[in-house]
């Protein structure tokens, strides 16, 4: 079983969009859509609500319930609930699409496909009950690491300072650490479901053996770059607000508060451009994220496979 280099894979992400910044903002576009369709959808019913003062300062202070939130309208709160769900299953299925998406893009190299690797197919089908197993698995397996980290802590306890403190954090790192290791493990499932066009859970699980801690390792060099890239937009975006605000004190929330209420009033228009403008970076952003903790591990499975071309990919790009 061949092995695979952390940086090379934690590099993997970048080559692909670096090869394909289209597709990455398609694929934000993909993730953000849901999302964006909903509030579409929800504006004239939020509309209707601040007309109806349900978003003024008391009405909120005020507010316990969603039957008080919405003045105690039951078509509205049954609409929003609709909307909602609907959300977060059309989430769930662009999540699927864009995540298989990535796997291929990975898995062609340098080929290319006018649909960005989007597909609804068979192979988006296996992602997601591997998926679906998959969380519920991992949530079962930290309850009880979690139950037992929980028990351990309270035996140790009678123990005299600072050990007992010394102990908890160790074991509460002991924990988190495998827990970690134990998702790279889960995380090479679904690359090598498309690898394989099968329910690949025994596959994906031998192709992560002797690489426990390597995935561990890869796993902590991802958060380190996803920080690094939040505060890079976040210093990015409190720039923008400074040179849009005029001398606007971002320390001061009220100040804050009131700008943001007085933009639809004073500048439309430049609310809807800074809208449209922000669409694209968000969108390049959303794919980014989910290509970061993507496309490595299909890298991994990629060199892990070692002579077994993917042929389900050369097929579909022929």
């Amino acid at each position: 079983m061949k092995t695979f280099s952390i940086m090379e894979a934690a590099v993997e992400p970048f080559r692909l969009v670096g090869r394909r910044p289209l597709s990455t903002i398609v694929w934000g576009l993909v993730l953000l859509g849901p999302g964006l369709l909903t509030i579409g959808a929800l504006l004239p019913l939020i509309g209707e609500l601040a007309a109806s003062g349900a978003f003024s300062a008391e009405a909120l202070e005020a507010a316990d319930s969603e039957e008080v939130l919405f003045g105690g309208d039951m078509a509205a709160m049954m609409q929003f609930q609709l909307w909602s769900n609907l959300a977060q299953l059309l989430g769930l299925l662009a999540l699927v699409v864009v995540t298989a998406a990535i796997i291929r893009g990975v898995f062609a190299g340098r080929k290319g496909d006018p649909a960005f690797f989007l597909r609804v197919g068979m192979a988006e089908l296996q992602v997601a009950i591997v998926g679906l197993a998959v969380g519920i698995g991992f949530l079962f397996v930290t309850l009880i690491a979690v139950l037992l980290a929980v028990g351990l802590g309270i035996a140790l306890w009678q123990l005299a300072d600072p050990w007992r403190w010394l102990l908890c954090i160790a074991l509460g790192l002991a924990v988190g650490l495998g827990l970690l290791a134990l998702w790279g493990r889960l995380s090479l499932l679904a690359p090598a479901s498309i690898h394989y066009r099968t329910f690949a859970f025994e596959e994906g699980w031998k192709l992560g053996r002797g690489k426990t801690w390597s995935l561990l390792g890869l796993w902590i060099v991802l958060i380190l770059i996803a920080i690094a890239v939040g505060i890079a937009f976040m210093t990015v975006f409190i720039l923008i607000m400074l040179a849009v605000g005029g001398g606007l004190q971002l320390t001061d929330p009220a100040a804050i508060e009131a700008w943001v209420e007085s933009l639809p009033r004073r500048q439309p228009a430049l609310l809807a451009g800074m809208a449209v403008l922000l669409l694209i970076p968000m969108a390049w952003l959303h794919g980014f994220s989910q290509t970061l903790f993507t496309a490595p591990f299909a890298h991994v499975v990629r060199a892990g496979a070692g002579s077994d071309e993917p042929t389900a990919i050369v097929e579909e790009l022929h």
